[in-house]
């Protein structure tokens, strides 16, 4: 045998460690194309020299052979390619890697993708830098997952930053975690950031703590409140009504935080005490009116009566009168001197001068006593004015004079009252019932002033005054008193609804804001004040005679 044959021995021994290389190679091959993400290796001057099936697909060639040789400028568009480009350029030059870096790249059908890729440099045995190896990962879903996330997030914010009703969240402990800005708005707060760190114990906001224990013991109970009425105060301490809908968040049976939302109901409160008081006011008057009808029948003939008594004595004295002369012309004649014995005794009987002198007083004071019922039964309907819900024409002067009687009993102990009214005053075009009403309060607020004087020891009595005075354009109304006056640091909020200096249950604090919803809002007029503290405050009205508003012309 030639030693340059072969046995099949040996030529089988050839052949086996080419058919396992070869059988490595499709494995690896298989492997690499098998793979999602992409796998690709370029060489100095980024070609390809291998890539896998994902890498082909995206670049829209049917094979990775079809890659072999090409670069991005023939695949993809020009900006595109030379990114790619560029960033491969600088891991070969600079032998740094470029780690979970986020790119672009359009696919075969005009899509916009995003990758994750990460490129290294590629080395020879001896350590050279001759390409670049790198992998990618398609991230487009997850990047529209978190687009999807940023857009609702965006969406929930804006709902959160620009809603109208107070958002909150808050701690089991009693702090805020987050508030909107319409929440800290209706706190008086600059900013949401301000609230939170100012407002340390929630509690400490309520007025009355006990409705805010009521309020942890429900969502404590029952997970959630809908609706929940509280009075609580804002920065300047000054107080609002809210609306509150909570519930309770709980994370494998822990409670974690409070959600809720608010909703300033003061307004709205405000203006059910309004009608409220107006029902009132229609019912009030109604009911006088119907006493005033009733008072006024019997006051009619009682006084009747008593000027026929008066009539009747008058004639009774001259009776008696005469009587007495017929006394002294009877006291000579003997016959009848017995029956003058028995007149002189029952004459003598009767105090005579007593019943002369008392009988009149007594008369003229029932008489002075039912003219005053009259003139406050006259009154009441002045005041009254049951129905009416149209403006018309009206004397100030009688109807302010109507509203001092029907308010006598609150005054008459601590003050005593002067009255000055502009006899020119024309008739003013007025909502009767409810002006009346305002003159009322008014009043009553004067007296308590003065009161609160008295009962400390002042002066036996204050006084209260009353003015009236034609300004050609409107008129004005002046009620003075010499009470405590209005304290500094109160009176730009002395019209706020609900707000009062009284003590608990002395009063609502919807007096004064009616009155100012009464002569500004429905009047056109204005309302003012001048006081001084501890010598009193004068309340300044002014009507407009043509319904044209006053309020520049009054300083208001």
């Amino acid at each position: 045998m030639n030693n340059s044959e072969q046995s099949p021995a040996s030529d089988s021994a050839e052949k086996h460690p080419q058919e396992a290389h070869a059988k490595e190679l499709r494995m690896l091959r298989a492997l690499i194309d098998n793979l999602p993400d992409f796998l690709y290796a370029k060489d100095a001057e980024s070609r390809f020299v291998i890539a896998n099936l994902s890498v082909a697909t995206n670049a829209g060639v049917k094979t990775p052979a079809d890659l072999v040789g090409k670069t991005d400028f023939d695949l993809f568009p020009k900006e595109l390619a030379k990114n790619y480009y560029e960033d491969e350029q600088k891991v070969i030059c600079s032998g740094q890697p470029l780690l979970n870096r986020e790119e672009q790249c359009v696919d075969t059908h005009g899509n916009m993708r995003y990758l994750l890729t990460t490129k290294v440099p590629f080395r020879d045995e001896n350590g050279r830098i001759n390409g670049v190896v790198g992998v990618g990962r398609d991230i487009t879903k997850r990047r529209k997952v978190e687009e999807d996330l940023r857009e609702a997030e965006q969406r929930y914010r804006s709902i959160f930053e620009e809603t109208i009703i107070g958002v909150f969240q808050g701690t089991p402990s009693g702090r805020y975690l987050s508030v909107n800005p319409a929440m800290a708005r209706m706190f008086g707060y600059e900013s949401s950031q301000e609230m939170v760190g100012a407002v340390t114990e929630v509690s400490q906001t309520y007025v009355d703590p006990k409705k805010y224990m009521e309020l942890m013991l429900l969502l404590d109970r029952m997970g959630a409140v809908r609706n929940f009425e509280c009075q609580v105060y804002r920065k300047d301490r000054s107080q609002i009504w809210l609306s509150l809908n909570a519930h309770a968040v709980r994370k494998d049976g822990m409670l974690v935080r409070y959600d809720g939302m608010i909703e300033d109901t003061t307004e709205r409160k405000a203006l059910h005490q309004q009608l409220l008081q107006a029902q009132k006011l229609e019912s009030i008057g109604q009911l006088a009116a119907g006493i005033a009808h009733e008072i006024n029948t019997p006051t009619q003939y009682i006084g009747d009566n008593v000027r026929f008594l008066k009539d009747a004595f008058s004639d009774l004295g001259n009776l008696v009168t005469h009587y007495g002369k017929l006394v002294l012309a009877v006291k000579g004649n003997a016959a009848l001197s017995e029956t003058l014995k028995e007149s002189i005794e029952a004459i003598g009987r009767v105090d005579t001068e007593f019943l002369l002198n008392e009988i009149p007083n007594a008369i003229e004071q029932s008489l002075e006593g039912v003219t005053r019922v009259a003139t406050l039964v006259s009154a009441m309907k002045e005041f009254s004015h049951p129905g009416t819900k149209e403006k018309s024409p009206v004397n100030l002067n009688k109807a302010i004079e109507s509203t001092i009687t029907v308010a006598r009993n609150e005054w008459k102990y601590v003050a005593d009252m002067e009255t000055n009214f502009d006899q020119t005053l024309p008739a003013v075009p007025c909502l009767p019932g409810e002006v009346n009403q305002v003159i009322l309060n008014l009043i009553v607020n004067a007296a308590h002033a003065i009161g609160d004087i008295v009962a400390k020891g002042g002066e036996k009595k204050g006084k209260i005054k009353i003015q009236t005075r034609n300004c050609e354009d409107w008129v004005e109304i002046r009620i003075q008193d010499s009470g405590t006056g209005i304290p500094k640091h109160v009176q730009a909020r002395i019209f706020d609804p609900f707000f009062t200096t009284k003590e608990v249950g002395k009063g609502t604090g919807q007096g004064l804001a009616i009155a100012r919803s009464v002569v500004v809002d429905k009047h056109d007029g204005s309302i003012h004040f001048e006081t001084e503290e501890g010598k009193g405050t004068t309340f300044i009205i002014c009507l407009p005679f043509d319904g044209k508003a006053v309020a520049a012309h009054a300083g208001v």
